[in-house]
């Protein structure tokens, strides 16, 4: 819809900028440029020991440089917030200042092709992106998830069918059903 006009189309493209989320103001912590909440180096807010904050919405330098807004940020820095808690709740001693590991950048391009670098190694096409599908099946949250997505996979790659579909309300002059695109 732009202006109150349905304009119909057979591919929707959906865009969105990358903003952290307001939590600097919720705490009242210091923020660089764009809105992250400047950590320090074992992820709490400076001056709030027992606020931590980790992911796209956490800046911290390493070597200089600040760490990417990745998912394999926020899981290395989700587990380490995770441990440093279980082990203030434990009486253990607090762990060296959080280090994050670059694991590599993995990123579909298309059907069947890929691209992966990890360290050294460099690898595109078909292998890189079976890659790809390993690593993003091996993080679903729940091995039942497995079994569900997997056989989809196989189905949508098989058929060249579009994966996922859009399902919006009807419009006004239609039906009860929603339209699916």
């Amino acid at each position: 819809m732009v202006g109150g006009e349905r304009i119909r189309s057979r591919t929707v493209i959906w865009t969105a900028g990358v903003t952290p989320s307001p939590a600097g103001k919720w705490v009242g912590a210091p923020t660089d440029h764009a809105g992250r909440v400047l950590v320090a180096p074992d992820l709490s807010v400076p001056g709030q020991p027992n606020v931590f904050v980790v992911g796209d919405t956490a800046h911290l330098e390493q070597d200089g440089k600040p760490l990417p807004g990745v998912a394999q940020v926020a899981l290395q820095q989700g587990r380490y917030a995770g441990s440093l808690i279980a082990g203030r709740v434990e009486g253990r001693s607090a762990p060296r200042a959080f280090r994050y590991f670059d694991k590599g950048n993995l990123a579909v391009i298309g059907r069947n092709f890929a691209l992966l670098e990890s360290g050294r190694v460099r690898m595109a096409g078909f292998f890189a992106w079976c890659v790809w599908a390993g690593i993003h099946l091996s993080f679903l949250p729940a091995a039942e998830s497995r079994w569900v997505v997997l056989p989809k996979w196989a189905w949508t790659y098989l058929t060249k069918q579009l994966g996922s579909r859009i399902i919006d309300p009807a419009p006004p002059n239609a039906g009860s059903e929603g339209t699916a695109r």
